[in-house]
C-alpha cells in the first residue's frame, strides 16, 4: 500500500468517524432533548435530515473530494471493509433492499467490500446512537447471490476507504 493510499484512507475513517459522532450528538442534544413530547412530529426528523445532509457534506464529502450524492443513498466513493482478517458480524436483509435482516449468513468473509449508504439506529425518532452503518455488498468472493443485497455491520468492527 502507497503512502497516498494509507493518508486517503486515513482521512477517510476520521471523517465518516467525525460525522458519525457529531450527527449523533447533533440529534440526541439539539434536536430531541429540546422538543416536547407534542412537538415530535415529522417535521424535527425532516429538519434533521436537512442538518445531517450538509454535516455529511461539510465533514465526508467536500474533505475527501466526493461528488455530492445525498445523505442515505448508496456512495460509491466510499468503501467499507470489516477491520478484521476474519471478517465481522453483519446481519444481511433477507431480499435485496429488504426490510427484514435475518439472511441466514451472519458473519462476513475476508475480502468483502461494501458501499456505504448510511447510520442505521433501529428507532428513528428516539435517541441515535449510530451503532450500525448499513451497507450494500459490492464484492462477496464465493457468494455472488449477495451481491446487491443491504447489510448492516456494528462500526467499531469496520474501516471506510475512497474509492
Amino acid at each position: 500500500m502507497s503512502v497516498a493510499r494509507i493518508s486517503s484512507a486515513s482521512l477517510m475513517d476520521r471523517s465518516i468517524n467525525k460525522f458519525r459522532l457529531s450527527s449523533r450528538e447533533l440529534f440526541n442534544t439539539y434536536f430531541l432533548e429540546n422538543l416536547s413530547d407534542d412537538q415530535k412530529d415529522s417535521n424535527y426528523l425532516e429538519h434533521f435530515d436537512f442538518v445531517e445532509e450538509s454535516l455529511f457534506l461539510a465533514l465526508v464529502a467536500m474533505p475527501n473530494g466526493l461528488n455530492k450524492i445525498v445523505y442515505g443513498r448508496p456512495q460509491p466513493q466510499i468503501l467499507v471493509k470489516t477491520s478484521s482478517e476474519v471478517g465481522a458480524p453483519l446481519m444481511l436483509n433477507r431480499e435485496i433492499d429488504g426490510g427484514y435482516w435475518d439472511y441466514p449468513i451472519a458473519y462476513s468473509v475476508p475480502n468483502v467490500v461494501f458501499t456505504f449508504v448510511r447510520f442505521f439506529d433501529w428507532d428513528q425518532t428516539n435517541y441515535k446512537d449510530n451503532r450500525f452503518v448499513q451497507v450494500i455488498v459490492e464484492e462477496w468472493p464465493g457468494n455472488t447471490e449477495l451481491i446487491g443485497k443491504h447489510a448492516l455491520l456494528e462500526t467499531h468492527y469496520v474501516t471506510y476507504e475512497k474509492a
